[in-house]
């Protein structure tokens, strides 16, 4: 989101911003439009996509199925150095927030997340879920301004709880009540920015 929807991508000035050869950068642009964050259009040339309901959807489909299993495989016994670990990040959260740091909090809470894999054995697992959640990430930012960071933070702070008490149960329903948080603003967000939505659902072309 740094980039809004619709912006133009072009090679040559990012070859220059990066100080790199235009070939690295077409290869990289070529990615994106594979993962339908670059639009190709035959007119305006390479366009950051809009966000598209359907992959936002298909993203935190796969990121709340594959993260509520991992967080059940945590919530069964955990180490007390990962209970720790925990706790500093929630310290971390909590000074972000204090210094309005939107970044060190969306950050800190990144690598939480990481460690619930790493700690249920599941390294391997986190990778496919940044992946598979990229379209979300789209809406999780621009959610940010929405969202009282408190609530995600009280969020985490009842995931600790339920990890002590070995309650996946818990663990299970606070996760998915946390990772909805964006999604379920999604219909303000397009009425507030409609621009950087897709007007209707229709499949990806790569050009126009």
């Amino acid at each position: 989101m740094k980039l809004p929807p619709n912006t133009r991508v072009g090679e040559a000035q990012l070859a220059e911003e990066l100080g790199v050869s235009r070939t690295p950068i077409r290869e990289a642009i070529n990615r994106l439009v594979g993962e339908g964050l670059v639009d190709a259009r035959a007119r305006a040339g390479n366009v950051v996509s809009p966000i598209r309901i359907d992959a936002v959807k298909a993203a935190q489909f796969v990121r709340e199925k594959l993260e509520v299993g991992v967080m059940r495989r945590v919530a069964t016994g955990s180490t007390a150095y990962f209970k720790f670990s925990v706790k500093q990040a929630i310290s971390e959260q909590e000074f972000a927030i204090q210094n309005g740091d939107t970044g060190l909090f969306f950050e800190s809470d990144e690598n939480m997340h990481k460690s619930f894999s790493d700690i249920a054995g599941l390294p391997s697992v986190w990778p496919v879920i940044r992946e598979a959640k990229t379209h979300l990430d789209r809406v999780r930012w621009l959610s940010l301004g929405r969202i009282d960071a408190k609530a995600l933070l009280q969020d985490h702070r009842e995931l600790l709880t339920a990890i002590e008490r070995e309650d996946p149960d818990t663990a299970q329903a606070t996760l998915e009540r946390h990772l909805r948080r964006a999604t379920d603003l999604i219909e303000d967000m397009r009425s507030e920015h409609p621009d950087f939505f897709e007007t209707q659902s229709r499949p990806r072309k790569t050009t126009e």
